[in-house]
């Protein structure tokens, strides 16, 4: 029935019935909507189990159906369990293609309403649709979020009968002729859909969930109730993020620090920076400046933004964060444990491996008063910064700081030189690890150009291996690079793959850990034979039926 195209935790397909080529978030055809024949006994929300089992068996003719198209058949199953949803597991034994939610008015504002769809979504293939009946407008962002597809305009008709003129975000009683505020309220719904299929492909979903949610508390509360499958996002968006509020809670986050909190470093010296708002980091004014001084003191050192949403970054992370959020020179308490727990982590870990750090915090007053304790705990803490760090003053204390460090360590001039070039291959790999789990980047690795291209030399020749996305941040592989990598975000297929796209006949299993986007390596009979980039997450590939599951980069000669 869909072909998924686009995934930001909810999604966008295109049509594959009937001869349509429509996209979804969208409006149910008027063709099947008259062929749906819901049954005429519903089970009430509270019903004891006793009454809900007991309806369920009556009505259990009426709850499924088939309905002839063009050129197929669609099964569509009616979902009305009232709140015992453990009894969805018989329905969905037929794999249907059409999912109506049959209580969706009751629901909505209900706890049960996010188990409900996320149960379903996991059951059902990704070419398979979930229809919510009679949505308001400020209500389909959150239920595209949560894994709805189709919707309809009885909602417009409804309410517009009795004179209530929609808005995106609420209804106004308001006098005038019926039919006109029933026909503005359809085109207010249609509006709805076409921006959150314009947020879904521009990486925004969950800035429109926010908008549409924040007054109503009770969708508010399903969305933040919400624990979406993190599979269905980048890593790195290639855009950049917007954040407002809930921001150590938004998946972004989650799922960047999932990966960093495995973070190793390099040296005992950590120099511990605020944001800036130019990103990468390292583009930023403010941050060249701090670069210099860093570098003239010839001192390597792990260099640590703290920031929210996400805590810490270290150097070798910065091109994967890409974000806006308002600045108001005050932490939230939310904001200081984050911040203190992940940075609590990573300085744990680093006495772990080389039993006691040096701390040097080149950091505003109001950065430096929420970390200082932590910082304390794990080794010598040395403030740098007077006031501003950018003032000349601050600048030099950084620059003579680490040139002091620098001597204590007793170290020659050639064997730093040695430690420079080894941190910039250790940067690599921890880049490597963050992306796949795994360092793939070998230590005779060639980098050339300004985006980062890497090359091994095999028989006199120079092969390339990956390069770095300037988008994203990310390793881009080649078909060597997959071979170095090996059975890592691994798609096994039944043939020989070419350049272009694998559909569901040539696939044979996969990585359930494959995220949408990740770079993953395409074996045939135990070699690989290719790499490329998902359209869907390792689950929802093992159950697709039809449709786009990699975009097929290189492939072997």
């Amino acid at each position: 029935m869909l072909e998924p195209l686009h995934y930001d935790i909810g999604r966008m397909c295109k049509e594959s019935y009937g001869g349509k080529d429509g996209y979804t978030p969208k409006i149910l055809d008027s063709d099947i909507l008259e062929g749906i024949k819901p049954p005429l006994l519903k089970i009430p929300f509270d019903s004891p189990r006793e009454l809900a089992e007991y309806l369920l068996e009556v009505n259990r003719g009426k709850l499924q159906g088939t309905l002839e198209l063009e050129d197929c058949t669609l099964k569509y199953l009616i979902v009305n369990l009232g709140k015992h949803l453990d009894l969805l597991d018989t329905l969905l034994r037929d794999k249907p293609d059409l999912v109506i939610i049959g209580d969706g008015r009751r629901l909505i504002k209900r706890r049960e309403l996010v188990e409900l769809i996320r149960r379903i979504r996991a059951s059902i293939s990704p070419n398979s649709a979930i229809y919510f009946p009679t949505a308001l407008p400020w209500e389909i962002p959150l239920l595209v979020y949560l894994g709805v597809d189709y919707f309809d305009y009885s909602s417009a008709y409804y309410y517009g009968s009795l004179g209530y003129y929609f808005t995106k975000n609420r209804m106004i009683l308001k006098e005038g002729d019926r039919e006109e505020i029933v026909n503005h309220n359809i085109e207010v719904i249609s509006q709805v859909l076409m921006e959150t299929r314009y947020c879904i492909r521009e990486g925004m979903l969950r800035n429109l969930v926010e908008e549409t949610t924040v007054s109503d508390p009770y969708l508010r509360a399903n969305y933040r109730r919400y624990e979406p499958d993190l599979r269905n996002i980048p890593l790195s968006k290639g855009r950049k993020i917007i954040v407002t509020i809930d921001e150590t809670q938004i998946p972004e986050v989650k799922k960047y620090i999932e990966r960093a909190r495995n973070y190793e470093l390099f040296t005992d010296t950590l120099v511990l920076l605020p944001c800036s708002s130019k990103k990468p980091y390292s583009r930023s004014k403010s941050h060249r400046y701090f670069i210099s001084a860093i570098n003239s003191s010839g001192l390597p050192v792990e260099e640590i933004v703290i920031t929210s949403p996400y805590a810490i970054v270290p150097r070798a992370l910065e091109g994967v964060v890409n974000y806006d959020i308002p600045v108001t020179g005050r932490w939230s308490l939310e904001e200081v444990e984050f911040i203190n727990r992940e940075l609590d982590n990573l300085l744990k870990r680093g006495r772990e491996k080389f039993q006691h750090l040096k701390i040097v915090a080149h950091l505003p007053d109001h950065y430096l008063e929420i970390v200082r304790d932590t910082c304390e705990k794990y080794g010598d803490l040395i403030v740098t910064s007077r006031g501003n760090p950018l003032s000349p003053e601050s600048l030099k204390t950084l620059r003579d700081t680490l040139r002091e460090l620098k001597e204590s360590c007793g170290i020659e001039e050639r064997d730093l030189k040695k430690l420079r070039r080894m941190q910039i291959l250790h940067n690599y790999r921890e880049l490597s690890k963050f992306q796949f789990g795994k360092n793939f980047i070998p230590e005779d690795v060639i980098v050339k150009g300004e985006v980062k291209k890497f090359f091994i030399k095999r028989d006199g020749r120079l092969i390339q291996i990956c390069s770095i996305s300037p988008e994203t941040g990310l390793y881009v592989l080649t078909y060597q690079g997959g071979k170095l990598l090996g059975r890592v975000n691994w798609v096994e297929v039944n043939f020989k793959v070419k350049k272009g796209s694998l559909f569901p006949p040539g696939f044979v299993d996969c990585d359930e850990n494959i995220s949408v986007r990740d770079e993953v390596v395409i074996f045939y009979e135990d070699e690989v034979v290719g790499v490329g980039r998902a359209i869907l997450n390792g689950s929802e590939m093992k159950k697709a039926e039809k449709g786009k599951l990699v975009n097929v980069r290189h492939v072997a000669n």
